[in-house]
């Protein structure tokens, strides 16, 4: 599962929340985002939300199954910008970059060969 921890700003200006949605492309060939749910009435996602002492803002944690096939987005919204998407997750998105994190590890072990203390300082660092 992959767990994604964001906190939005549901009221005033430059307030934000998360959509559960996906991308599809119009006749004019714009990729448009189209919401079919929110994040805490989804069955397939675990959600858990915290709201500051003011309710200010809100904390959340969403576990997203490797299966899901929806995406999730963080929509902000204020007089100067009307809609800015952040995308946090994306279906198929995480296998790449897994991927691509191991390809780094590879790269950097590769750049080290022949400094010992390099190697050993890497090893360190991507212990999981």
């Amino acid at each position: 599962m992959k767990r994604i921890e964001v906190t939005t700003k549901p009221n005033g200006a430059g307030r934000n929340w998360l959509e559960v949605g996906s991308f599809e492309v119009d006749s004019l060939g714009r990729k448009q985002w189209v919401k079919k749910n929110v994040p805490y009435q989804d069955s397939k996602l675990t959600v858990d939300r915290q709201y500051s002492a003011r309710g200010e803002t809100i904390d959340w944690i969403v576990l997203i199954p490797e299966d899901y096939s929806l995406s999730l987005v963080k929509i902000t919204y204020d007089r100067l910008n009307p809609k800015d998407l952040e995308v946090l997750w994306e279906p198929g998105a995480s296998n790449q970059s897994e991927n691509s994190r191991e390809n780094k590890k590879k790269r950097a072990f590769e750049l080290a060969a022949g400094n010992q203390e390099l190697t050993s300082l890497l090893k360190e660092l991507f212990e999981d």
